[in-house]
Formats: C-alpha cells, sequence, structure tokens
C-alpha cells in the first residue's frame, strides 16, 4: 500500500502488525494508528481487554459468586488479533488473586454461531455443579446463554448472572449487564489523531487508552 502512493494515512483495526511491516510503513513515511492493540512506534487507540476481562471478575466476585464461568469466541481469521485470550487472561488473573478456582471445565470458547454458543451453555447449566455466572467475551454469545436460561427455567439473576461485553442495541433490549468499550469514541479518536501526523510528521506518537465502564442492567 505504500508504494502505490494513493494513500495519505491508514487506521489499522484489529489486525497483527509485525516489526517488518511496521518498518515498512515508517520508511515509506505512511501515517499509520492502530485500532486496540498497540505498537512502541506507532500512535495508537488502545483498548484494555485484560483490563475487561479483571472488571467483569472483579464485578462478579464482588455479588459473592464463588463458581464462575468464561465463554468466548474462537472463529477469528488466523490474522486477525484474538482478544479473547486477553479477556480470559484479566478474568483468570482476578479470580486466582481472590484464589477462587477456575476449573477448565468452566472455561469455554465456541465459535460465534448461537446454536454452537447455545449448545455449550447448555453443557455449562447441565453440569452437576453449574456456575452462577458466566463472563461472556461478546454480547451476541451473552444473548444466546439468556435463551438457553430461559429454555431450562434457569433464573436470571437470581441463579445464573450473565455478563457480555460489547454493548450492541440488543444487549440494551434485553437488559444485559455489559462492559461498554466505546467503539464510537474508539473510531473518533482514530480519525482524530490521523490528521495530526500529515500537518506535522515529526510530532510525537500518540497513545490513548480508552476508558471502559461496567453498565449495570438486570442479568447481573
Amino acid at each position: 500500500m505504500p508504494l502505490t502512493s494513493n494513500l495519505d494515512g491508514i487506521i489499522i483495526l484489529s489486525l497483527q502488525v509485525d516489526d517488518t511491516e511496521v518498518r515498512r510503513l515508517l520508511d515509506h513515511r505512511l501515517p499509520t494508528v492502530r485500532v486496540e492493540y498497540p505498537h512502541p512506534k506507532l500512535s495508537c487507540v488502545e483498548i484494555d481487554d485484560v483490563q475487561r476481562g479483571r472488571i467483569a471478575a472483579t464485578y462478579l466476585l464482588e455479588k459473592g459468586h464463588r463458581r464462575i464461568a468464561f465463554l468466548g469466541d474462537t472463529d477469528l481469521p488466523k490474522y486477525a488479533i484474538h482478544p479473547v485470550n486477553l479477556r480470559l487472561t484479566g478474568f483468570r488473573h482476578v479470580s486466582d488473586e481472590a484464589e477462587i478456582e477456575l476449573p477448565d471445565m468452566f472455561v469455554r470458547l465456541a465459535p460465534y454461531s448461537q446454536e454452537q454458543t447455545r449448545q455449550v451453555a447448555r453443557e455449562l447449566l447441565n453440569l452437576p455443579k453449574p456456575p452462577t455466572a458466566i463472563f461472556s467475551a461478546t454480547d451476541c454469545q451473552a444473548l444466546g446463554i439468556l435463551k438457553v436460561s430461559r429454555q431450562l427455567n434457569v433464573i436470571v439473576p437470581e441463579q445464573l448472572a450473565v455478563i457480555g461485553l460489547d454493548n450492541l442495541d440488543m444487549a440494551e433490549y434485553a437488559d444485559l449487564t455489559i462492559i461498554c468499550q466505546h467503539l464510537d469514541e474508539v473510531g473518533r479518536l482514530a480519525v482524530e489523531i490521523l490528521p495530526t501526523q500529515f500537518e506535522s510528521p515529526s510530532r510525537p506518537i500518540r497513545h490513548v487508552k480508552i476508558p471502559l465502564t461496567l453498565i449495570e442492567r438486570k442479568t447481573a
């Protein structure tokens, strides 16, 4: 892309970029802003996925839950960043600090489809000692968990608390408790930062970390 000379700048969204590729962008003086995952030599709007997991686990522990499960998606392409692993890392850190066991059977990964999410949710909720709370790394999967809980007559949030993450429109409709990542703000900042590099290429790079907000609704 730098060789075409048709670009004034580029925003890289949720894609892995190695040091060689970054060097090429810099050598060709193509202003670049990364979104989600930082690189020390490029400006970035960073979303802290580890912190998302920490917020979810902390909230559920403060609510008194001790059997907490994690459900994430697995069907991202190989070239993309896999934030689910980072969210699980933060989730584990808090569980370990609180000396709360997170058994392997409570850590489940499934493709993003509703059918497979519901199958995993049924398996979790049909365990002899099922979790009393589930942190879903995506809102769509959280909605699948809520549907299965209704089918199994599991009362939310009294018998099962559910937390999602993206704050999609459907999440608000379902009264889903979520960790909001303010995607509109992410896009606005990326587009705001990029033109400053056109105007002053020597300006120091910027790393902006987006604050996370837990929005408490009726599912947890």
